[in-house]
């Protein structure tokens, strides 16, 4: 059997496809199944390979069908839930509660385990800080749970007392993760999403303002860049796009945005209409599930969650930089130079000091030349952003890294007989 989408990754051959659809079944895969295993949650890892194994002659075990939320604790603040789940049908459950789920601007059927394992990033936080505790399949068939969990301490938390082993299986293939602790938000009493503009010629000194902002702690670290391309999906032409997201006490939000509109006055941001963070975008933040995926199909330019691949391709290159206007600028001149057709690109802030840029390639799914020239682009972006030290925190199915000698030292010895095909971050010989 070959699998041969995404088109724009080489085709892989593959042994079969398993659909477990609980815990118990996968022990019984693992125990005495085929190997290698591959697994995937929803395979909705667009752009990078999706459900795609690194090399030939595994088995891909489908996990979408373990899609049951355990266990829903509003007053402490964590579910608990299976690959299968997506953050549209936890989004939805927790609708009208006190608490939220911090989204992606992904679509709403892709998986909250997938995302965060691959360490993906949310509207408010990265998705590994979402993370408290996993259940694992060994290779030996045993199922063990790292991290916190419900019964261990009254209090949800990450790291506990001894060695965290939490993220040892967050981008590894050292496992098959049947089940997850994630933290939930407390729902803000106002959610306003602030939109401002500005020049492509400005880029350096308004990324720098945005930098300032947050580390005077103005603005959180949740600011979203938009450059002119990817712009557009919010109805701004030429100009870049940047989403500040206020939320708590109403006074506190009013405060905030009267302290920001004054200081935006000294500074290269203008104040957007507010159709450039509607609705549609504050309700993401705000925690409610739009069921039509409207976010993501103006991104997608209209292409569904489920046509992705078949009808639009897309390759992804995610380096991470420093926070700075010369970065910024520096890191808009290297796109230039290696893409023939202006991308659309993405800056996440993640702190006062970096930030993560999500370049989206995009190219027709059923056009050979347009497969190669997109692949061409995405070699030089790794060449050139390499050579610079932004360095990608997530790797295609194309380019598996190699592990540290340590990590390689661990992958051996909790799977020695190879039960599990080496993932995309390889820590196995």
């Amino acid at each position: 059997m070959i699998l041969d989408r995404p088109t724009a990754f080489r085709p892989r051959t593959i042994a079969g496809v398993l659909r477990p659809a609980t815990a118990d079944e996968v022990v019984e895969v693992v125990r005495s199944g085929p190997r290698p295993l591959h697994p995937t949650s929803a395979g909705r890892n667009w752009g990078l390979g999706s459900g795609l194994p690194v090399a030939d002659g595994a088995t891909v075990l489908d996990l979408a069908g373990l899609d049951r939320v355990r266990e829903l604790d509003l007053e402490r603040g964590y579910a608990v839930v299976e690959p299968g789940v997506t953050q549209g049908a936890l989004a939805e459950l927790l609708r009208g509660t006190g608490r939220i789920f911090n989204l992606t601007g992904s679509s709403l059927h892709t998986s909250v385990i997938g995302n965060a394992l691959e360490r993906g990033v949310g509207v408010h936080r990265a998705r590994a800080e979402d993370l408290v505790g996993l259940e694992v399949v060994l290779a030996d068939g045993e199922r063990e749970q790292v991290g916190w969990w419900p019964g261990t301490s009254a209090v949800p938390r990450p790291h506990g007392l001894g060695p965290t082993l939490t993220h040892l299986f967050t981008q590894s293939s050292f496992a098959v993760v049947t089940a997850a602790v994630v933290r939930l938000l407390p729902r803000p009493e106002e959610v306003r999403v602030l939109p401002f503009t500005f020049a492509p010629g400005d880029l350096a000194d308004a990324v720098d303002v945005l930098r300032s902002w947050t580390a005077q702690k103005l603005v959180p670290p949740t600011t979203k860049v938009y450059n002119p391309v990817a712009a557009q999906a919010s109805g701004v032409r030429d100009e870049y796009l940047a989403h500040i997201c206020l939320s708590g006490s109403a006074e506190v939000v009013e405060a905030l945005g009267s302290v920001l509109s004054a200081a935006a006055r000294r500074s290269p941001l203008v104040p957007a209409p507010a159709s450039a963070a509607d609705e549609v975008v504050r309700a993401t933040y705000a925690g409610d599930p739009d069921p039509a995926d409207t976010w993501f199909l103006r991104k997608s330019q209209g292409c569904p969650a489920d046509r992705f691949d078949a009808d639009r391709g897309l390759l992804m290159f995610l380096p991470v930089v420093p926070f700075s206007g010369a970065a910024a600028t520096r890191t808009a001149e290297m796109v230039r130079a290696c893409c023939v057709a202006a991308p659309g690109v993405t800056m996440n802030v993640l702190d006062s000091d970096a930030a993560d840029h999500v370049i989206g390639i995009a190219f027709p799914a059923d056009d050979p030349a347009g497969v190669a020239e997109a692949r061409e682009t995405l070699d030089r972006l790794h060449e050139v952003f390499g050579a610079e030290g932004f360095l990608p925190y997530r790797r295609d199915v194309d380019r598996p890294g190699d592990a540290a000698r340590l990590q390689r030292r661990i992958g051996d010895a909790l799977d020695p007989g190879g039960v599990f095909a080496a993932g995309r971050y390889a820590g196995r010989r």
